[in-house]
């Protein structure tokens, strides 16, 4: 009886503790944005602060802020075309995901797990620089997350997590040795999150997850002299599939609720050529209240920019770059290669490298109606690959000279081209940008790299006209650092 007694009270700790969790934080401030990382995919939440302003606060020391929450949605079939979503919004019903990464075995974790990884690990450029020229000196402290960065994981889990230098090459992180964490920017954060250590009640009334380690980086770069790079912050999500299904008909979405200032005066759009959504304000002014400071005539757009989606389906080709022939999005031999109009890695000489760009982009409202927040993994795919709908951008402008979100077909009559096209009040809207369909087999590695990008007007241009130069720019730049 006793020991039945035990496992009920470890049962009952256990469930209180994965539930009274708040997930991991820390904070790029490098340059002209102060932004809150969440350590479970649900970036820069201003739920789980008093001061929701200061969860993505630009420019930084201002009190001001054009995103109020951002997260990563995931969503895909299994071989009996079974659906499994992983995604989160507020937490205002539960979580989707939690620290730490899976056995290989059978995709599972437990609460020592979650709790030992409960971190975001944050390092400066500097600090890296100051550990190669000091580390073996009598006086100089290592710092911490230098020494606990997670290089390794333990029996059952994967060797390698985190990256490294590894100075002596004898394949084990050891700082003494001189081993280094191998980070990107000027400032990194580096968390370690799954989907499968309790059911879901964020997404999915309590459904398992899909068995899925994600690695996230988040970095940014000390760039005064340069002010589109000041003003971004860029994502690196590694997501890989421990567990033994095999899933297809795959998505992944990038959810902002982007709040320019006073967040119920917003319009949304997309540029569909430079694979990216936005959100502006509605009218000239932001106004500000008691929860919320505004921008006033001075408000900013704020751009989300996918600078490399998930990995395309194999094909066997180096499937060729989009030379503004729009008849290559309808070629029935190659179906993939309209993939080309805004993705990565195409025509570049290497077969089967080719990233998915922005896919899709819609909007919902925040609301509980039709148009609203949604509360069933349905929903939440349906929003991540458009079922049910006509259009795959919705508000694109003439950033989609192919047509290729009506199917390469002239727009209908009803459609509107901007949001101020549909007479509109704004409002607070949350905008999604989706990559997919693409296969997520079993043992297999997607990746998805993506930028926040903030965007100020100045006495030669309005913000809305600087927002294409800013995005050409930091493409060019993460393209000409990072990609492979």
């Amino acid at each position: 009886m006793k020991k039945i007694y035990l496992t009920i009270a470890l049962c009952l700790v256990a469930f209180w503790a994965q539930s009274q969790i708040t997930p991991p934080y820390s904070y790029i401030d490098i340059n002209n944005v102060s932004m809150r990382v969440m350590g479970d995919g649900s970036n820069f939440d201003a739920s789980f602060m008093e001061n929701s302003c200061k969860a993505h606060e630009v420019p930084a020391g201002s009190d001001k802020s054009t995103i109020f929450a951002h997260s990563l949605w995931i969503g895909g079939l299994d071989a009996a075309d079974s659906l499994f979503v992983s995604a989160m919004c507020h937490h205002q019903l539960g979580n989707d995901f939690w620290s730490g990464p899976l056995r290989l075995a059978d995709a599972s974790v437990d609460l020592m797990t979650v709790l030992k990884y409960h971190h975001v690990w944050n390092l400066t450029r500097k600090e890296i620089d100051d550990f190669r020229l000091h580390y073996g000196e009598v006086n100089y402290e290592i710092p911490d997350d230098i020494l606990t960065w997670p290089a390794h994981g333990e029996e059952g889990f994967a060797e390698n997590l985190a990256p490294f230098v590894d100075v002596n090459g004898d394949g084990r992180y050891n700082p003494m040795d001189g081993d280094y964490p191998d980070i990107k920017g000027d400032q990194c954060l580096f968390y370690i999150f799954n989907d499968n250590y309790s059911r879901h009640t964020e997404s999915s009334g309590g459904e398992p997850g899909m068995g899925l380690e994600i690695h996230g980086m988040v970095y940014a770069f000390d760039a005064p002299d340069d002010e589109a790079l000041n003003n971004t912050v860029f994502f690196n999500y590694k997501i890989f599939n421990r567990s033994h299904k095999d899933y297809h008909d795959s998505y992944i979405a990038m959810w902002n609720d982007m709040d320019i200032g006073y967040g119920w005066d917003d319009f949304v759009g997309c540029d569909v050529l430079r694979s990216s959504f936005f959100t502006y304000n509605g009218d000239d002014f932001d106004e500000g209240s008691d929860e919320d400071l505004g921008y006033g005539s001075d408000w900013p757009v704020q751009v989300c920019t996918i600078l490399a989606g998930p990995y395309m389906d194999a094909d066997g080709r180096d499937n060729p770059a989009f030379n503004g022939d729009c008849a290559m999005l309808q070629d029935p031999e190659h179906p993939l290669d309209q993939y080309a109009y805004n993705g990565y890695g195409f025509g570049n000489g290497i077969v089967d490298d080719e990233r998915l760009g922005m896919c899709y982009s819609i909007y919902h409202d925040n609301t509980a109606a039709t148009n609203g927040t949604p509360n069933s993994p349905e929903e939440y795919y349906a929003w991540m690959s458009l079922q049910g709908m006509d259009l795959r951008f919705y508000f694109p402008a003439d950033s989609d000279p192919c047509n290729w979100g009506t199917g390469c077909n002239t727009p209908p009559s009803d459609f509107y081209a901007t949001e101020e096209d549909t007479g509109h009040r704004p409002s607070d809207r949350r905008v999604i940008g989706s990559c997919g369909p693409f296969q997520l087999a079993a043992g297999q590695m997607q990746e998805l790299d993506f930028a926040q990008i903030t965007v100020f007007g100045n006495e030669e241009h309005a913000q809305m006209e600087r927002k294409g130069d800013f995005i050409d720019h930091i493409r060019e730049f993460f393209h000409n650092q990072y990609a492979k």
